[in-house]
């Protein structure tokens, strides 16, 4: 094998990524309760079970009466009971006849509107004075007001926020169908890395010449925290020799939807990783990619759909491989239409100009607050491939 074989590496049109992303199928679905839904992937529409709310409730505390009872005020009107939120209705509102409710209670039958509280008088613990005329359903929620039976609330694709799950209990949803978290295996590879366990262990591997290893570590770290659709079900360090390295990817793929390897992408030199990934006769292999950082890049699809993920060893450069490409395959096969929302601000450039007419490109800003528009600045630096 030549020392500079894969030295000139042509990089690819992020198209034929994207192209390569949508052969890919979804993962299985799985019915979970709503409160252990948050983060997840709806593999379903949700619809409600039943018109909510399921009968009348009152919108105040107040007095359901029978509003063709009161069309003349002042009146006297004799109270059979009242009703607390949280119990269905055990008594009913006759002729001249109201019942106390509290907000959000149900209507007792017979009744078609709320006086509330304020406009009426007790007389005794058997008497009310009503004082102000109401219409039909006046202060009250009919049945079916915050949604119908059959209604779709949330939509296939939606990935589950924390505000989601109230406001589906409260739709009387108990559980939901979503997709299973897809599952990622982390192979780093470099016989310099080495993983510390303890503070003094991270001074003693940088004077002994070992690199300590912190991308594999920073991708887990970035999927709990803006993916949480996918789990890291593995991690492990393989050293620079392919037999090691095709050993812990082969293992790594009967766990893992995706294996991400980390280190040995560069196009100098001896690429045991690309040698493993073509050795696995992949459907498809993208090797090299249009973006700065991150050129490296390579994408492989196994026929069973399993994916291998090619990144630098480079953090910076793993990064913007997460965002432009693995979390792009976790959504598809996690099947995302709605992600999580991402800040984003419109902004002023101070000086010179940004933008690669051939690469998609990440660059390093500092962002300040002037007047009512935000001004970008470029940090310079080494650039990161």
């Amino acid at each position: 094998m030549k020392p500079h074989e894969y030295k000139f590496v042509v990089p690819h049109e992020l198209e034929e990524l994207t192209n390569a992303i949508n052969t890919l199928g979804m993962v299985n679905e799985e019915l979970v309760p709503v409160w252990e839904s948050m983060g997840r992937v709806l593999s379903r529409d949700v619809v409600t079970p039943m018109d909510i709310p399921p009968r009348p409730r009152a919108a105040y505390d107040g007095y359901a009466i029978r509003s063709q009872d009161v069309v003349k005020t002042p009146i006297k009107l004799r109270l059979v009971g009242l009703v607390h939120i949280g119990e269905v209705p055990s008594i009913k509102v006759g002729p001249m006849e109201t019942a106390y409710v509290t907000t959000g209670a149900y209507l007792p039958d017979g009744a078609d509107a709320v006086v509330p509280e304020e406009f009426v008088d007790v007389i005794n613990s058997n008497e009310v004075v009503i004082n102000k005329p109401v219409k039909p359903w006046e202060n009250v929620d009919p049945a079916g007001d915050f949604a119908r039976k059959g209604d779709v609330v949330l939509r296939e694709g939606t990935v589950i926020m924390p505000w989601d799950i109230p406001a589906l209990l409260e739709l009387g949803v108990g559980e939901v169908w979503v997709r299973r978290r897809v599952k990622l295996f982390i192979v780093a590879t470099g016989s310099e890395l080495v993983e510390v366990k303890t503070p003094g262990e991270v001074l003693n591997a940088i004077v002994n010449g070992k690199v300590v290893e912190s991308t594999a570590s920073f991708i887990g770290n970035y999927v709990r925290m803006y993916i949480p659709y996918a789990e890291v079900v593995g991690r492990v360090i393989a050293p620079d020799d392919q037999e090691a390295i095709k050993n812990a990817i082969v293992r790594a793929l009967d766990t893992a939807d995706i294996v991400i390897t980390t280190g040995g992408t560069g196009p100098s030199g001896i690429d045991y990783v690309y040698e493993v990934t073509k050795s696995l006769s992949p459907r498809i292999y993208i090797r090299g990619l249009k973006m700065r950082p991150g050129r490296p890049t390579g994408l492989a699809i196994l026929s069973n759909n399993k994916v291998i993920i090619n990144l630098s060893g480079h953090p910076i450069s793993a990064l913007n491989a997460m965002t432009f490409v693995v979390k792009e395959v976790i959504k598809r096969l996690a099947g995302v239409k709605v992600d999580i929302a991402e800040p984003r601000v419109m902004a002023r450039l101070a000086r010179g100009v940004l933008g690669d007419e051939e690469f998609a490109r990440q660059y390093r800003v500092r962002v300040r607050r002037v007047g009512n528009e935000y001004v970008i600045e470029e940090l310079l630096g080494r650039v990161v491939r």
